[in-house]
């Protein structure tokens, strides 16, 4: 976590940024308290206790009718590598601007406690954040690997230990995200899910979620299990798109089942579908196995290809409307319908970029070649973002 998650949390909520906002990025390994330990009047070694990356709280009391004793104080903590200063303004409302202006210039955050929080509470909320977002990043971590490493039984019976839960026989995937994510608290529902999960688990990947389920029968109906919660939540499909995986042997293919559900979700949003099965696809699954293994041969063949129409001096229209006509399967009144204009104004277009990518090719090797191409460049700038 960083100053600004720290800032997120609900006990710091009213807290104030008084100074170095540019330091917010900085990283917080731990939350201490300062009481008396920069008092020139005491005599300690407490100073050199306070590790880096820490969030200092203090009242401020060992300034008492001493200002001059809080520059001394933000100097040590900006030189000892703290994170920030949280202060509760009990002694002091605002601070010195000699010591506001060297938090400035040293872009150390200096917080203003927002009432009466306890400072034992900020801890505990802290420490709790940190451990959750620790294992959000173990979960992310393995998700990871799964998907782009070549994984072996041994590493998925190892990633099954360290999950420490039961799973069955066979595992079913989904990984969903929303079409437009402006707000990340849309995957807080899915979450509830996990606590009727005895066998399985749900994790955060990106701005998607996977749900991942085993089952003793290889007849799961997973995907009207996963309908019928969305539908018992009252959650909508509306905005999702969504990816199953084909059903796999948990402890020899669970990095296929996760795998299979991330791209064919990924396939879903190149072909404007709600829902995509991987066992579906058909010459696609070869683009993902050759983006995976070779994206370098991938993009080369991309760029080879779609050059006239990634020009920035080429109308963006062009490569707009390839992408479209190969959504819409080639129909020109549905890419209209999608570009609000006339089918005439589209088959021009087609035309033009004919010209430019495929003067020679028939109707048939035009199509079968740009479907690739669009396809592969979309693959490519997807997981890119």
């Amino acid at each position: 976590m960083n100053v600004k998650n720290f800032l997120q949390l609900p006990i710091t909520k009213d807290f104030t940024v008084v100074a170095g906002s540019n330091g917010l990025h900085k990283p917080v390994q731990n939350v201490e308290i300062l009481d008396f330990e920069f008092s020139p009047d005491i005599e300690t070694v407490r100073e050199t206790i306070f590790t880096p990356k820490s969030v200092v709280l203090s009242s401020l009391l060992f300034a008492k009718q001493q200002p001059d004793y809080l520059l001394h104080a933000v100097k040590s903590l900006i030189q000892l590598d703290a994170s920030a200063l949280a202060y509760k303004p009990v002694i002091y409302n605002d601070l010195p601007d000699e010591v506001l202006a060297l938090a400035n210039a040293h872009h150390f955050p200096i917080l203003r406690f927002g009432g009466d929080e306890f400072f034992e509470k900020i801890i505990l909320e802290t420490m709790a954040y940190a451990k959750t977002q620790d294992y959000t990043f173990f979960l992310e971590t393995i998700m990871k690997r799964l998907i782009q490493e070549e994984i072996s039984d041994e590493q998925i019976t190892s990633f099954l230990q360290q999950l420490n839960k039961p799973f069955e026989n066979y595992v079913f995937v989904a990984n969903i995200q929303m079409l437009s994510v402006k707000d990340t608290q849309w995957m807080q529902p899915f979450l509830q899910l996990e606590l009727l999960l005895k066998t399985g688990l749900i994790c955060k990947y990106k701005n998607s979620i996977f749900i991942i389920v085993t089952n003793p029968s290889q007849h799961f109906h997973f995907e009207k299990f996963l309908t019928e919660w969305l539908t018992m939540y009252d959650i909508s499909t509306d905005q999702l798109t969504i990816g199953y995986s084909q059903m796999h042997v948990t402890q020899t293919a669970l990095h296929l089942a996760v795998r299979e559900a991330f791209f064919a979700r990924i396939m879903a949003e190149i072909d404007m579908i709600a829902t995509c099965h991987y066992e579906q696809l058909g010459s696609e699954s070869l683009l993902i196995e050759l983006h995976r293994k070779d994206p370098h041969f991938a993009i080369n063949y991309v760029n080879s290809y779609l050059g006239p129409l990634l020009d920035e001096k080429v109308d963006t229209d062009l490569l707009n409307t390839a992408i479209t006509y190969i959504a819409k399967k080639g129909n020109i009144k549905e890419v209209a319908v999608a570009h609000f204009c006339h089918p005439n104004t589209i088959r021009y277009r087609m035309t033009k970029i004919r010209q430019l990518v495929a003067p020679l090719d028939n109707d048939y090797v035009f199509y079968e070649r740009l479907s690739a191409a669009v396809k592969m460049y979309l693959l490519h700038s997807k997981l890119a973002d």
